[in-house]
């Protein structure tokens, strides 16, 4: 039986020592980990055919794409149970846990009830669940916003408000240079997926409410950077001094092109490029690129 901990929150000296908890759909890097104070902890598990991985930092990204070029089979991902969840709140001691969207799948749901039950566990535990409506790179970018307003010194409710805001304003776009995975998870038939390829097209997918939706398509393989970054353009996000976050799946030279483009073109603050991890690279497929702002 789990032992109740009785603990006194001292408001003010430990919020900034509040931990940012996020699934493996956040593709943080160690040294990110470290800055924010954030750790990629709870792992989706990967479904390639009949073989189950764990998406952890033990998981091999080499290995994985060769299985997942290999499969002939179904592919799709399953979400860690709230003792999970729970289990990192306790050692944390509360904190802000960021998920992939609710509608993409029950990580959200799972970290909610976890921290419930790490509530019972801790007296005066304080913690909350930001849906991030997005994935990967919108993960990561949440979880940056999140350090910031903690290192402001706003209070805890403040912190909640003003991110949730944000999440609501955040944009995501996905380039698929490959759609198998799709096609392979069933969220693409594979006449469509056949047709994609012989065409040439590459789909853009956008976040609409946590939802993926398609915003647009790009032929042929010259300007992607430009083409993509014309996307971003259209969009009515107010983009003026906010961070960009770039993940890429074993595509670092197109990442770079959009990093420097996207600082000749537009007015953003930071600019990270990050690897995609498991779980992202699962959907976002070979040379996939994501993009959060």
């Amino acid at each position: 039986m789990l032992f109740r901990i009785e603990r006194l929150l001292e408001k003010d000296n430990d919020m900034e020592k509040m931990r940012i908890i996020g699934d493996s759909a956040c593709d943080l890097t160690k040294d990110l980990e470290t800055e924010l104070s954030a750790e990629r902890a709870i792992p989706f598990f990967l479904e390639i055919g009949s073989e189950t991985l764990i998406d952890d930092e033990n998981l091999s990204m080499s290995d994985l794409m060769a299985k997942m070029k290999a499969c002939v089979g179904k592919m799709g991902s399953a979400c860690s149970s709230p003792v999970h969840w729970m289990d990192s709140f306790v050692k944390a001691g509360g904190g802000f846990a960021v998920t992939i969207s609710s509608k993409l799948s029950g990580m959200y749901q799972s970290a909610r009830l976890g921290l419930e039950m790490a509530k019972d566990e801790v007296t005066g535990m304080i913690g909350h669940v930001f849906d991030s409506k997005s994935a990967s790179c919108g993960e990561v970018l949440v979880a940056m916003k999140i350090r910031r307003l903690i290192e402001s010194g706003l209070s805890f409710d403040g912190i909640v408000h003003k991110v949730e805001g944000f999440i609501e304003e955040m944009k995501t776009f996905v380039l698929l240079e490959d759609v198998s995975n799709l096609v392979k998870n069933g969220r693409m038939s594979k006449v469509k997926g056949a047709l994609v390829n012989a065409l040439g097209i590459k789909p853009v997918l956008c976040s609409k409410d946590g939802e993926i939706d398609l915003f647009g398509k790009i032929r042929g393989s010259l300007n992607i950077a430009t083409k993509l970054l014309d996307c971003v353009a259209q969009c009515k996000r107010i983009i003026d001094g906010h961070d960009l976050v770039i993940s890429h799946c074993n595509n670092l030279q197109l990442a770079e092109d959009i990093h420097h483009k996207a600082r000749e073109r537009f007015n953003f603050g930071r600019i990270v490029i990050l690897e995609t991890k498991g779980l992202s690279s699962l959907y976002a497929c070979d040379k996939g690129i994501i993009l959060s702002f």
